[in-house]
């Protein structure tokens, strides 16, 4: 059933002639009707209106799919504006930057979250037109200012902005922008990550150079060893969690509008929607736990199909609705009408279907899952061209028949909305047996693991013993058999090479991209950052991110103490051992 305290506590709006907050009722009901009004542009009846209007309402309160944080608190409000992500051109002159800087405030202040590639700018020190100035102050300077803008914006009142800044490994700052997040204190509202083409992964591998690049003349300004620059974004990452890594030319390798709009070279802040400069997308996510039948070891496929194709619908519908907060992202996103449908729940299914999180028969059933929610998606998407048109740039795109949509699967981290659904996020491991979130409270939100509670009843122990029991002893003396007890695998239980197997398993049926953390032990080395990252990018993955438990000041899951801070280590695992090859 879905938490409609969290529901109303972070979503729902306030009805100021009655001085009070939504009930949840009433805000599934306001999200339902606007989107369900969409169908009017395209010769619905008010028949049609009222019966989407009610489809759209049972995936939520059915909790089968919750659309984005985004949706559920702007649709049918004043201020319609539903996408979650956008990405923002920066150019290399200065009213540009101010122009974009104005732009994300107003993506701020209606919710969503920006992305940038700052790969344009001029590298610090270069000439710049003024007499008096010293040359250039470089790409990482221009990251306060917009950093200062974020926090000044709320977001809607609702929360924290959030944004994600990329600079091309081949950048003459490009150290300066690895160790931008190195000391605590600036940058609270930008995840970082290095643009590693191809070329740089195999230089790594053969211990070459690189050469650094200008932007402004395309000259070559130095060379560094490409294992300096590997090591030290690995350190980084080791120490904060940033930078994460994105892979371009995997990403390009994949994008239908290569020929016609050139390269995508960046994505939203979690990494998830890889998008042209000036695109939006709107997010929701299927909760696949609410297609499980324990009893019988399977999954609901029928009505896994059902619900895709209504979400699909759903979140079309939304970019009819939105009211974006400028004109430029509004003829982009009608362009290419790019969606984000995701999933949820994958590690409940699991759990409930008995199977562990780290093995192949988790990997068979993302195909199984995949390869349903993919055909049924771009069916819908067909259906819709048929009656709706397809989305205008579709004809740069060769395709058997016309869809609706450029891209419609993604796979977001869905932090609110998995919360509001009871499930686990995204296709992340459940993160414990017992666990407090940093959200709605100062002290957070306590939970457990209410399977691992009920097969402890199973067993005879009462609520109170097996709470107790959970949280004062390891799993593995848990009095639980191996059969039971191998299903439960929580976050930093699972290897590194896991982590990225299920998510480059993911990636093969996602048209966008897989938003996914590597959680790693507090204890981990900087070689086993290395050798996620190498795996991530061997194995198709369009970006990865990583989290070493304990490397921030606040975690904002947290599980327990953690260790004093270990000095980097570097283990006998070579480069040439993870065949960086492919």
């Amino acid at each position: 059933m879905p938490n409609t305290e969290i529901l109303e506590a972070k979503l729902a709006r306030r009805i100021l002639s009655e001085d009070r907050r939504e009930t949840a009722a009433e805000l599934v009901d306001r999200v339902a009707t606007a989107l369900g009004r969409a169908e009017e542009k395209f010769g619905g009846d008010a028949a049609a209106v009222r019966e989407w209007s009610e489809r759209f309402a049972a995936l939520m309160t059915e909790n089968r799919f919750w659309p984005s944080g985004r949706i559920l608190n702007n649709a049918g409000a004043r201020q319609s504006q539903l996408a979650s992500c956008f990405v923002l051109p920066i150019e290399d002159d200065f009213g540009a930057i101010f122009d974009t800087l104005a732009v994300a405030a107003r993506c701020h202040q209606t919710g969503g979250g920006t992305g940038f590639d700052l790969t344009p700018l001029r590298e610090r020190g270069a000439d710049i037109h003024s007499s008096e100035a010293g040359g250039a102050s470089g790409p990482v300077s221009w990251l306060r200012l917009f950093d200062a803008e974020t926090a000044v914006v709320a977001q809607g009142g609702k929360m924290r902005g959030a944004n994600l800044a990329s600079l091309s490994v081949r950048h003459p700052d490009i150290m300066e922008f690895i160790d931008a997040k190195r000391h605590v204190g600036w940058l609270h509202n930008f995840n970082i990550s290095v643009a590693a083409d191809d070329e740089f992964m195999h230089a790594v591998a053969a211990d070459h150079d690189i050469s650094l690049v200008s932007p402004m003349t395309g000259a070559t300004t130095a060379r560094l060893p490409a294992r300096e620059v590997w090591f030290r974004i690995c350190e980084n990452a080791w120490r904060t969690g940033d930078p994460g890594l994105l892979f371009p030319d995997t990403i390009n390798r994949a994008n239908p509008l290569l020929d016609h709009l050139g390269p995508i070279r960046t994505t939203n802040p979690c990494g998830e929607q890889t998008l042209y400069p000036y695109e939006a997308s709107n997010l929701g996510s299927v909760n696949l736990a609410a297609f499980a039948d324990p009893r019988t070891g399977t999954v609901d496929w029928s009505g896994l199909e059902r619900t895709v194709c209504e979400a699909v619908r759903l979140l079309d519908n939304a970019i009819e609705v939105c009211q974006y907060p400028e004109p430029r992202i509004t003829e982009m996103a009608h362009a290419n009408r790019r969606l984000g449908l995701g999933v949820m729940g994958f590690a409940d299914l699991l759990i409930a279907l008995g199977i562990a999180y780290d093995s192949e028969q988790a990997l068979e059933l993302v195909d199984s899952l995949g390869g349903c929610i993919m055909k049924a998606a771009w069916a819908e998407s067909e259906r819709l061209a048929e009656v709706r048109g397809a989305f205008p740039n579709a004809e740069y795109v060769a395709r058997a028949r016309p869809a609706r949509n450029c891209a419609i699967t993604t796979i977001a981290p869905t932090g609110t909305i998995s919360m509001v659904a009871g499930c686990s996020s995204g296709i992340e491991p459940r993160f414990a047996p017992y666990w407090n979130k940093d959200v709605l409270t100062e002290s957070g939100i306590d939970a457990i693991d209410e399977d691992l509670m009920r097969d402890l009843g199973a067993v005879g122990l009462d609520p109170a013993q097996a709470a107790s029991m959970i949280r004062e002893r390891p799993l593995s003396e848990l009095p639980l058999t191996d059969d039971v007890r191998r299903k439960y695998r929580y976050a930093h239980s699972i290897s590194g090479d896991w982590h990225v197997r299920v998510a480059a398993r993911w990636q093969q049926y996602t048209d966008n991209a897989v938003s996914k953390t590597v959680n790693l032990p507090h204890d981990s080395s900087v070689d086993e950052v290395s050798h996620t990252f190498l795996s991530a990018w061997k194995s198709g993955c369009k970006g990865v991110s990583l989290y070493r438990e304990g490397s921030r000041d606040r975690d904002l899951l947290t599980s327990g103490e953690y260790l004093p801070e270990p000095e980097p280590v570097r283990q006998s695992r070579s480069l040439a051992s993870d065949g960086l090859t492919r």
